[in-house]
């Protein structure tokens, strides 16, 4: 209870110590924002893959590919595929969108470009016009997702897209579309048989989507497409753990970088721990003695000094954390065709676990420095401060 009522005396003194209080505070709270602003990245493309997932979908793909971009299924293929007794499939090609640029600052990206059959629709029910219309069979028309349009120029409903592949095809864009909040709401779709402008065969595919009835027939599924002659070289993978795969590819490399700039930025801050609680125990010598000659033991004097550091601490980790909700909102570049880069736009994430982490992390910032703090001040001599400090 005496700790207690000490540590809210101490806060109560901060505004006389308005410094090293700002500086761990400042530290701490660009520890923490780094921190989850990074973490944030990775959170929301996994977001965004898991609003794509359904347990009852599946993708067929070449054997030795691991993304649709580097897949092939030829046309005899593709038809036994849908021969197998799916209740939807949908062949689809998967294509690049180079040199778009985004809108707030310029900044060149390619977006993927996805040629599908109306198949695509039925099998996603999540996929709805948002504005305009859908394209037409046959026609250089194309519908774009709401975050890709959004995020860069040129997508607008009337616009027009030109590929560098095809540089006599206009694509004219006549609606937008949502898809659950999805990776698809950052591709461009257009008609399948009109990529034959490319020279892509037709009636072959990158992948075909699959969609079953029972999401506990995929297991049966694989092994009767296992076990037909034309599909030997393809396998089924359930879109859940396909988009898990791939989300873990590429969230991985930023939770490391998360991780390594964090702990090194948490050691800096430590460092200003030390400073502030060094430089507040110092300014306040004479009153700490004048506890310990009445009679204060060094618990509660220590629990103090620790409590102050760390809710100081723990404050400017709030803080980074309240600023980099404030603006987590926006783009950012992934693989998300397997070896092509291209843009995902979607809502980065700060989730409670990392803001929790974040916060901990904050607090044992403050309580590590505060260790030299609390020994010097519960061991000096109570004499010769008061004979050094005192009138």
């Amino acid at each position: 209870m005496l700790g207690l009522l000490l540590t809210v005396a101490n806060l109560a003194d901060l505004r006389h110590r308005p410094g090293p209080a700002f500086a761990l505070a400042a530290c701490t709270a660009c520890a923490a924002g780094v921190f989850l602003a990074t973490m944030a990245l990775a959170a929301g493309i996994e977001r965004a893959l898991a609003s794509t997932a359904r347990l009852d979908r599946a993708i067929v793909l070449s054997s030795v590919s691991s993304a649709e971009a580097t897949s092939l299924l030829q046309a005899h293929q593709v038809a036994a595929v849908h021969d197998m007794g799916f209740a939807a499939t949908s062949p689809e090609v998967v294509l690049t969108l180079p040199n778009v640029a985004r809108k707030r600052d310029g900044a060149r990206f390619s977006l993927g470009k996805r040629g599908v059959e109306r198949a695509a629709f039925e099998l996603r029910p999540e996929v709805r016009i948002d504005a305009g219309r859908a394209f037409e069979p046959g026609k250089w028309e194309a519908i774009v997702g709401v975050r890709a349009a959004r995020e860069f120029a040129g997508l607008a409903i009337g616009d027009t897209v030109r590929h560098r592949d095809a540089p006599h095809v206009d694509w004219r864009v006549v609606g937008h579309f949502t898809a659950g909040g999805g990776m698809h709401e950052s591709e461009l779709w257009v008609d399948k048989a009109a990529l034959a402008a490319y020279g892509w065969p037709g009636n072959a595919a990158n992948a075909v989507w699959v969609r079953v009835d029972d999401p506990a027939s995929l297991p049966a599924m694989e092994r009767a497409l296992q076990a037909s002659p034309p599909l030997a070289a393809v396998r089924l993978a359930a879109e859940r753990k396909f988009f898990q795969a791939f989300g873990a590819e590429v969230t991985r490399p930023l939770r490391t970088f998360a991780l390594v700039v964090g702990a090194i930025m948490c050691l800096g801050a430590v460092s200003a721990s030390v400073y502030a609680a060094t430089t507040m125990t110092a300014a306040r010598r004479l009153e700490l003695a004048t506890l310990r000659a009445i009679g204060v033991g060094a618990v509660p004097t220590g629990v103090a000094i620790v409590a102050e550091s760390a809710l100081v601490a723990g404050g400017g980790g709030l803080l980074g954390a309240m600023t980099v909700h404030a603006i987590a909102d926006g783009a950012a570049s992934v693989d998300t065709l397997g070896r092509l880069d291209v843009q995902l736009a979607y809502d980065k994430a700060v989730t409670g676990e990392a803001v929790l982490i974040a916060l901990a992390c904050a607090v044992a910032v403050g309580v590590a420095g505060t260790i030299g703090a609390v020994v010097h001040a519960t061991r000096s001599d109570i004499a010769s401060t008061l004979r050094r400090m005192g009138p």
